[in-house]
């Protein structure tokens, strides 16, 4: 029973979807971090994607973030966060990245981008991308101690160690110097 109104519920979705197909241009896009962690003074990467999927092609496709990403919080090291695209094709994507360095440490608010394109009768369609949501930036401090290798410690570390373990085999040697096996004789 239960199967049955799941494969009804599926063929009404396939109709339903086959007679709201567009036959002009519609543009998704999405916003991602590449980074795993935003860190103040550090490189983060974002890409985002831009996917025409209706019938023909995208024009005049602008993506815009740059209210995400305000210049007194954030620099920007390579990449654009204002980019225009003269065309998409149908069936056709864009991918984009940017490179910023966060300048303080503390939570933020990823917003979405805007992206403007227009169809083939002129008309204007503004559409976003999805919102990363807040996330956090880490501090350099913090981030270089959980994350940054561990060399000076274990340079301390066997620093402290080497004297005793040292002392003790030189100790053992000497001994061992001074009093000479002897091979013991079997008896039998």
């Amino acid at each position: 029973m239960k199967f049955s109104l799941f494969a009804l519920l599926a063929v009404a979705v396939t109709c339903a979807d086959v007679g709201t197909q567009t036959k002009d241009a519609f543009v998704l896009a999405h916003k991602q971090p590449l980074s795993t962690y935003a860190v103040e003074n550090m490189d983060f990467v974002l890409e985002y994607g831009i996917y025409n999927v209706g019938d023909k092609p995208a024009q005049k496709v602008t993506l815009d973030d740059r209210h995400s990403f305000p210049t007194n919080s954030f620099e920007i090291v390579k990449g654009l966060l204002h980019v225009h695209f003269e065309k998409i094709p149908a069936g056709g994507n864009v991918t984009h990245s940017v490179v910023i360095r966060p300048r303080a440490y503390g939570f933020f608010n990823y917003t979405a981008a805007q992206v403007t394109y227009y169809t083939d009768n002129e008309n204007l369609h503004v559409t976003l991308t999805n919102t990363p949501g807040e996330g956090y930036i880490y501090r350099q401090k913090e981030y270089d101690r959980r994350f940054a290798p561990k060399y000076t410690y274990f340079l301390v570390f066997f620093a402290l160690i080497a004297p005793t373990t040292l002392g003790s085999y030189v100790l053992f040697e000497q001994s061992k110097a001074r009093f000479p096996n002897k091979p013991v004789k079997k008896t039998t």
